[in-house]
């Protein structure tokens, strides 16, 4: 090609760079970008138990005895002491022996945002080994499947009285967890 070709090639050249630009300019204008910001917030799941009473029956014993100060028969003891958290119970009785019954009274409350269910319920340490077969929670508001939504609350007994088993000069313990688990997942198993 001659010099003389190339200038007159070199404007149409120019020009059908320029159309190519405006066209790609043309294109940009109909893109369009969109995005969907998302937040979720997830619930607690979170469970509190509190202690309203505890004490024995020592007393009725006697005054339905005909004792004149039925006081004097109040010998032996029992604590119910709540953990830091509040996820268990300890349960001590001191100086005890069989044929009187102790009670503890508490409360389950869902203090989390989102429904539990209840798990499981267990007592465990060596108070069980001498408890009759009518001690443990003897009320029906805790038990394995019941269901509190945020803010509820259940009530039950614990309920402790010792078989001719127990032995003298000793104390017992024993301690009550509960573990709760998201409504929506129940009967699974929670880790451990």
């Amino acid at each position: 090609m001659s010099k003389g070709s190339m200038r007159g090639l070199m404007p149409l050249m120019l020009i059908a760079v320029l159309a190519m630009g405006m066209v790609g300019g043309a294109l940009a204008l109909w893109w369009e970008s969109l995005t969907v910001d998302v937040t979720v917030h997830t619930g607690t799941l979170d469970a509190s138990l509190s202690v309203e009473s505890f004490g024995d029956n020592e007393t009725d014993i006697a005054a339905g005895m005909g004792e004149d100060n039925p006081e004097v028969k109040n010998v032996s003891n029992i604590y119910c002491d709540l953990s830091e958290d509040g996820n268990s119970i300890t349960i001590t009785i001191e100086n005890a022996y069989p044929g009187i019954t102790y009670y503890c009274n508490i409360n389950l409350e869902n203090t989390g945002t989102i429904p539990f269910k209840v798990y499981s319920v267990s007592l465990t340490g060596n108070i069980t080994d001498v408890m009759t077969s009518d001690s443990g929670l003897v009320g029906d508001g805790i038990y394995e499947g019941l269901q509190l939504h945020p803010g509820d609350t259940a009530y039950d007994t614990i309920k402790i009285t010792l078989t001719n088993d127990a032995e003298e000069g000793h104390t017992y313990t024993g301690v009550l967890e509960i573990v709760v688990e998201q409504w929506n997942e129940y009967p699974t198993a929670p880790p451990t």
